[in-house]
């Protein structure tokens, strides 16, 4: 009897630290009119521009088009950076790829429904300064 609680215990505990260090997101540095939201989530709405960032298993989707999910992506204006427009969530933006303490993440800067050209300048001038603040370098997605 003893021995079962002290198992499912050890099991409750493994899980738990399975679920914490799974959902850890690095703190990045962020231009000073975006508030954090928490969990990698940053907002200016001021502007209607959000930054998030993500480590999902499968990186790669966030660079490929695919009709069936309304996801469409081309080849941005910084080398290694794509806009895209997400007709399932309503969302357009810019990607990256990057590397941040070993690990790979996506940065995504995105307004809802479809940017205008003024928006998007301002999406490269908030990835231009994430960048910059943390020195980080856009990255090749075809190596995922």
């Amino acid at each position: 009897m003893k021995f079962s609680k002290i198992l499912i215990a050890a099991l409750l505990l493994i899980c738990a630290i399975g679920i914490v260090s799974a959902a850890a997101l690095p703190e990045i540095q962020v231009p000073n009119t975006f508030k954090d939201l928490g969990d990698g989530s940053y907002s200016n709405e001021a502007d209607g521009i959000d930054i998030d960032i993500y480590n999902d298993t499968d990186l790669k989707d966030y660079f490929t088009n695919d009709t069936a999910v309304k996801h469409t992506v081309a080849a941005g204006k910084i080398n290694n950076t794509y806009t895209f427009t997400d007709g399932v969530n309503d969302i357009s933006g810019i990607n990256e790829l990057v590397t941040i303490n070993g690990e790979q993440f996506v940065i995504e800067i995105s307004t809802q429904g479809n940017f205008t050209d003024s928006q998007l300048d301002k999406f490269y001038n908030a990835l231009e300064e994430v960048n910059k603040l943390n020195k980080l370098t856009p990255e090749d997605p075809s190596t995922l």
